[in-house]
């Protein structure tokens, strides 16, 4: 049995200033310059337990974890304040078919979480047509992942075949807006994906 608890506390400040010559001057170009604030702690709390019975072996998890993330866009003074919790179970079992040789079953949900630059909202120009943009509203990607695998030794050289299904949501899209001959790209919540794969070692 195992118990315990996590905090992660992370902030970053990027600070960005334009400026150009004018008569010999640097000046700082407003619509170019701007300083985004992003502040994140994460607190969690978890716990496990384990046994074995007979050719039977189990593990059975829960994670909860709760999120404060703040971003700030101090040029033009947007504030964006976020707080989810979240809970994430899992659960491996394993069983042995041989002596050397088992089969296990195993569940999981896992979280991704929108990266700094996702969520900066201040623009950033390719060129005069495209316009690329954070989104501050962003969500995190929950993904549920179930695994079958097998286990064989073989003297000192030991095989691992496996078949997963990961099925993920609010997944982080791109989206593109034309108008007036601008593209604008933006992060969005918007996608869903399925997946399925064999593994081997």
């Amino acid at each position: 049995f195992e118990v315990g608890m996590q905090s992660s506390f992370r902030t970053i400040d990027n600070d960005y200033v334009v400026k150009e010559i004018l008569d010999g001057e640097e000046i700082i170009d407003p619509n170019f310059t701007n300083q985004f604030i992003y502040n994140e702690n994460i607190n969690a709390l978890y716990s496990s337990y384990g046994n074995k019975i007979n050719k039977f072996s189990y593990q059975l998890g829960l994670r909860a974890e709760y999120s404060d993330v703040r971003t700030e866009l101090v040029t033009t003074n947007e504030v964006n304040d976020r707080q989810y919790a979240n809970l994430f179970p899992s659960a491996f079992i394993s069983y042995e078919l041989q002596k050397q040789n088992a089969l296990q079953l195993s569940y999981s949900r896992r979280i991704r979480r929108p990266r700094f630059w996702d969520l900066n909202p201040f623009f950033n120009i390719r060129n005069n047509f495209s316009i690329r943009t954070g989104n501050p509203n962003l969500l995190p990607e929950f993904t549920d992942s179930y695994e079958v695998s097998s286990i064989y030794i073989l003297q000192k050289i030991s095989m691992n075949f496996g078949v997963y299904y990961r099925y993920t949501t609010d997944v982080v899209e791109r989206v593109s807006t034309f108008e007036d001959n601008v593209n604008t790209t933006m992060p969005m919540n918007i996608g869903t994906n399925r997946t399925t794969g064999l593994e081997f070692n």
